[in-house]
């Protein structure tokens, strides 16, 4: 078996590293783009430095490299972007 994602997985991790201790912000979401789409994924606060999420039915509905970037912001009133990370989602049967 190996790792890849497919069309129409759900209960996917989804880690990312914001090279930062985030455990005080007070926004915290993951921002994915596919496709020419972008939307908004609630995430949590895990370790104190990783935004974590599991997708959902229908979040991973079709075949593409999904980039994703966490956002957090602190009560300084810091914002701060993480790096671009990506992963590709497979048509089923590939």
């Amino acid at each position: 078996m190996d790792d890849r994602v497919y069309v129409g997985a759900e209960d996917v991790e989804i880690t990312v590293n914001m090279n930062a201790d985030i455990s005080t912000a007070t926004v915290f979401e993951m921002h994915v783009y596919r496709d020419g789409t972008e939307v908004t994924w609630a995430s949590f606060i895990y370790n104190d430095r990783y935004l974590r999420y599991v997708t959902a039915a229908g979040e991973l509905d079709i075949a593409a490299e999904y980039y994703i970037q966490g956002y957090f912001e602190l009560p300084s009133g810091f914002k701060g972007w993480s790096r671009t990370v990506s992963f590709t989602v497979h048509p089923r049967w590939r």
